[in-house]
């Protein structure tokens, strides 16, 4: 019987199934990979989509080297090998949500998307955070596999992968990014909720401002600016989902100082208000899979 899509051998893994389609799966993975544990070589099953949730850990494939974490894409051709490592991880393992897809079905998803013809796998081994992806799946996890949701949420992530990979948001294939801005996004992701300046970011850093806006670019995939605003809808997505909390206080929890320049940001990414996708336990459907 084939491992899971990111089945590792060694390393104490689990999989827990969310749901299942035709050429589809929708599975939680929890992996309890001491720091320092050695990568092991792996294959691909089939095409994925993963999101992390928490952790850390590097992450190698024919496309290039990068080290993921919380709200990072890491994407897999079937067929492939890959190995993932723990080395700089705090040694409490990582949880992520994967969403495989067969060979067949990926080419049927790309020509929906009018995108048939290209090539049938994908060109990058990651992508940095995009909380539109990000809702699209934590929408999954609430819809308990009801009606056609699982095949709607993978032709829209489908469809998200495919534009950041159009619009360049691929980090750079260096063997680990940029420790300098590996620095710089760490610390965006930790103080994502504080009115952080731009002159912060970059002494930890150990750069220019400037300097650090042409290496995070390069490095990262986005800009520091973008990658800031992407952290902070990550914050308020988690707390709509997770607490009870009103809309204000989860606008001002997140890192906006103003209530309306958070409610235009929202709308913006995900196409409904904060409280329409509250009220409806998940991403509204069709203003996302326009996108």
């Amino acid at each position: 019987m084939s491992l899971p899509p990111h089945a590792h051998p060694e390393a104490e893994r689990r999989y827990q199934p969310l749901q299942r389609g035709s050429g589809l799966r929708l599975m939680h993975c929890q992996c309890r990979a001491g720091r320092g544990e050695r990568a092991v070589d792996e294959e691909h099953q089939a095409f994925s989509i993963t999101l992390v949730e928490r952790g850390q850990f590097s992450y190698r494939t024919r496309a290039g080297k990068a080290y993921l974490s919380a709200g990072w894409l890491m994407l897999g051709n079937a067929g492939e090998g890959y190995a993932c490592s723990h080395g700089d991880s705090d040694g409490s393992g990582d949880d992520c949500v994967v969403l495989s897809l067969s060979p067949a079905l990926l080419e049927e998803a790309l020509g929906a998307l009018g995108a048939a013809g290209g090539p049938g796998r994908f060109e990058q081994a990651c992508l940095p955070p995009r909380p539109r992806v990000a809702g699209l799946f934590h929408g999954l996890d609430a819809s308990a596999a009801e009606g056609f949701a699982l095949e709607e949420a993978a032709l829209a992530i489908v469809g998200q992968v495919r534009r950041a990979l159009q619009d360049g948001e691929a980090p750079a294939a260096a063997p680990s990014q940029d420790e300098r801005a590996r620095a710089a996004a760490h610390c965006i992701e930790t103080r994502s909720a504080e009115a952080l300046a731009l002159d912060e970011v970059a002494r930890v850093a150990g750069l220019s401002p400037f300097h650090l806006l042409r290496v995070f670019r390069q490095a990262i995939g986005v800009t520091p600016h973008q990658y800031l605003m992407r952290m902070r809808l990550m914050h308020a997505l988690r707390l709509l989902r997770d607490t009870t909390l009103a809309v204000t206080d989860i606008a001002y929890e997140s890192g906006w100082a103003d209530l309306s320049n958070f409610n235009k940001a929202f709308r913006r990414e995900f196409g409904c208000s904060p409280r329409s996708l509250r009220r409806l336990g998940r991403p509204a459907g069709a203003p996302i899979l326009r996108a």
